[in-house]
């Protein structure tokens, strides 16, 4: 399934340290007339206005099209499909549009659309009724599903149906934000960037993004963020509602929802019911959205458009060459190493008892998850083809710059630049590593303790990138704050981490020597584990507000062996920070040549913000014959009984219980061609009347080099078909209350 953007609980002390990239900001809203319930039909809109910034570079030819989606009348000149389709609300692209479908939606379809879809953390979502019913998919509802399962129960095993409003169970700490409105930033925030050099730029940008955010907020009592598009070529100021009572309403069986497990992942023929049904509340009553998508009878249908709506987490279609090379080379790799290492792991503990399951089921499923999708991403960039494309795209645009002197001054070393600081973050990258200290929550934490009294007492623009604006007091707030610290898995993932850093850095390393002291790799990390109180909040408190004092007299093991390698902790977070300068500088310049070239025609890179991506029902070319465009409730049977049963592909009880009253031809899964990556999961999928025909889940294993050329040749997304979800709640789980509520009976 589309990996979810996941957020560890130990991820912001990481970032402290500074060796890692802080996440970028977010995008822009959109500015909305007054939506009318019922989602309007698409009818002949008015000629596009020619994009902002009209092109003055000339630019290259586009790739080969593919033949599904040569369906069209001339398309317009300045569509590039190796970009894809993720379109922005504020950039629709009306003539495209019209060109390859003959649809033209109004301003009033395209604010419904917009304000029926709605983002969890980390997930997309929408509106599907008048009393507030939000649809995603299981995998993004998972830690609310674990949250409010009783002790003497586990609804990801047996699943879960509230019979009435009052069964409806309150999600902790979940929320859905609404995007509202979106303004264009980007003339302010390049008024107030007037420094030389790299690290003063990216200090001013970052700063005036942050004053934008607060005033919006203070002005709004929205939830603000500013956006950067095209790798700085556009900014935008996108404002949210947030709704934080959401109750679970309905989830299927994991083993319904996740039907094949993870050798099924990432493929297709697919038979997943992977949906979660989940409710907002405002003031204790459900809410009443104005704007939802309603049900369409008849489903998805082949070769049919279809529209997806959703919050697509990040591609690299814009990064340069030598980005992409860095990600294949370097950034891949260790990600790779680090997701294998957690997943033996978890798996070595949840093979000791069923509690031990249970509590590191959600973790174990989000690491393989992401560990197909990176292998996935990394294929994309050893392709030759892929890795081919992009250098063609690259040297003759880089070309047409240097053509003409004022072009070449303003941009024409942007990309060199980049290059020099990617080969000096290679040089350096074992040392970024290790010295980040994020081997595990603890040493995390440790690490964060030693630095805080440092870069507190800096001024802001002194400070390591992370610890900047709100960030010292957001890491201050990690710190003091109640962070659970597993000590098992503390001592495992500490031990793995501490055989890995004496392979790399060898031992007689400062930190391998630090942490080791003489000892076996497990024996110090059991040591360590037992001997720190740095999981108790109490004494991280002590520590945080005793300071630099408080920190230097500290005897526990870990902040002794965190301070022992601060100088050098802190030399290796330095030199990184000022290449992720360089890069940062120089590919907002970048961005600002492509923004030139091609203005808002082309899509940019996905930010983890509202898109709305075009493509068609349709199956492709599958191990030497076809992939069908639909799976059926007889597949998924017969899926079952070709593996004896058994797990992942063993179906509950419920399900062999209800057999006889399903309609067995009812379709359960599709494909289509429209652009997704990780974030788009739960994202509903729309027909032109912006009714419901799907709900996404996957892509194919053929979509993640994806993430950096757009093909749909045999790139596919995969969906739960709208006929599957009611159904099943009828006929399997006895809910035809939510049935009718779908259906607007």
């Amino acid at each position: 399934m589309i990996p979810r953007r996941l957020s560890r609980l130990a991820l912001l002390v990481a970032l402290a340290l500074g060796v890692l990239p802080a996440p970028a900001p977010a995008q822009q809203p959109v500015t909305r007339p007054k939506p009318a319930r019922p989602a309007p039909k698409a009818k002949a809109a008015p000629k596009a206005a020619p994009a902002a910034n009209a092109a003055p570079i000339a630019v290259p030819a586009p790739v080969r099209e593919s033949p599904v989606r040569s369906v069209a009348a001339k398309l317009p000149a300045d569509y590039k499909p190796e970009f894809g389709t993720m379109w922005t609300f504020e950039a629709p692209p009306l003539a495209y549009w019209k060109a390859r479908y003959d649809f033209t939606p109004d301003q009033a379809w395209l604010d419904h659309v917009r304000l029926a879809s709605i983002r969890l953390p980390g997930c997309s979502s929408s509106f599907v009724s008048a009393q507030g019913l939000v649809m995603t998919n299981h995998h993004c509802a998972r830690a609310c599903i674990s949250a409010v399962s009783p002790a003497d129960t586990n609804y990801q095993t047996v699943g879960f149906v509230a019979r009435t409003l009052q069964e409806e169970k309150k999600c902790p700490g979940l929320y859905v934000d609404q995007l509202q409105s979106i303004e264009d930033v980007t003339a302010r925030l390049r008024g107030r960037v007037t420094a030389k050099t790299p690290a003063e730029q990216v200090a001013q940008r970052d700063a005036e993004i942050e004053r934008i955010q607060n005033e919006c907020q203070q002005q709004t009592r929205l939830t603000c963020q500013v956006v950067t598009f095209y790798q700085g070529g556009m900014y935008s100021l996108y404002r949210y509602r947030r709704y934080d009572d959401v109750r679970l309403v309905m989830a299927p069986e994991e083993a319904i929802s996740f039907f094949g497990g993870d050798p099924d992942n990432f493929t297709y023929p697919r038979y997943d019911l992977d949906v979660t049904l989940l409710r907002v509340y405002e003031n204790d009553q459900p809410f009443r959205p104005k704007d939802y998508l309603k049900w369409s009878a008849a489903g998805a249908k082949d070769g049919e458009l279809v529209l997806v709506t959703g919050n697509p987490g990040s591609t690299g279609r814009l990064l340069t060459l030598a980005q992409m090379e860095y990600l294949r080379d370097v950034q891949y790799p260790a990600q790779l190493a680090t997701l294998a290492r957690n997943i033996r792991i978890y798996q070595g503990l949840m093979a000791r008892s069923p509690a031990l399951q249970r509590q590191y089921e959600n973790a174990n499923f989000g690491a393989q998850n992401s560990f197909k999708a990176i292998t996935g991403y990394r294929a994309g960039l050893l392709d030759t083809a892929i890795m081919g494309t992009k250098q063609a795209f690259e040297r003759d645009f880089r070309a047409r710059i240097a053509a003409d002197p004022r072009l070449r001054a303003q941009y024409g070393g942007a990309w060199d630049a980049i290059a020099g600081a990617e080969r000096e973050l290679t040089r350096m990258a074992r040392q970024t590593r290790y010295y980040g200290l994020n081997g595990s929550t603890l040493t995390s934490l440790a690490g964060a303790l030693v630095l805080l009294p440092r870069e507190a007492a800096l001024p802001d623009s002194a400070r390591l990138p992370s610890w900047r604006g709100d960030g010292l007091q957001k890491i201050r707030a990690q710190l003091t704050g109640d962070v659970p610290v597993d000590t098992t898995l503390e001592r495992l993932q500490l031990a793995a981490w501490l055989t890995e850093a004496r392979r790399d850095l060898g031992a007689a390393d400062p930190l391998v020597q630090a942490f080791l002291e003489g000892r076996a790799p497990e024996d110090a990390a059991a040591a360590l584990v037992a001997g720190t109180k740095l999981g108790d909040p109490a004494v991280r408190r002590q520590l945080v507000e005793g300071g630099a004092g408080a920190v230097a007299a500290s005897t526990d093991p870990l902040v002794v062996a965190a301070r022992s390698v601060a100088p050098r902790t802190l030399d290796v977070a330095q030199r990184a920070a000022r290449q992720q300068a360089i890069i940062s500088a120089n590919a907002e310049k970048v961005g600002q040549a492509i923004f030139a070239a091609y203005g808002k025609t082309l899509p940019p890179d996905a930010t983890f913000t509202l898109r709305i991506t075009d493509g068609v029902v349709a199956g492709f070319p599958y191990n030497g014959t076809r992939a069908p465009y639909k799976t059926t409730y007889y597949g998924m049977f017969g899926h079952s009984a070709a593996f004896d049963d058994v797990p992942p592909y063993q179906l509950p009880q419920r399900w062999r219980a209800h057999v006889q009253a399903l309609d067995l031809a009812t379709p359960l899964d599709f494909v289509t061609t429209n652009d997704i990556i990780g974030g788009n999961s739960g994202s509903p999928v729309i027909n032109r009347n912006a009714e419901i025909v799907g709900l996404i889940f996957d892509g194919n294993i053929e979509s993640l080099p994806n993430r950096f050329i757009f093909t749909d040749e045999v790139a596919r997304s995969v969906a739960v078909h709208s006929r599957a979800i009611p159904e099943a709640l009828r006929k399997v789980y006895e809910a035809p209350r939510l049935a009718d509520e779908l259906e607007g009976r």
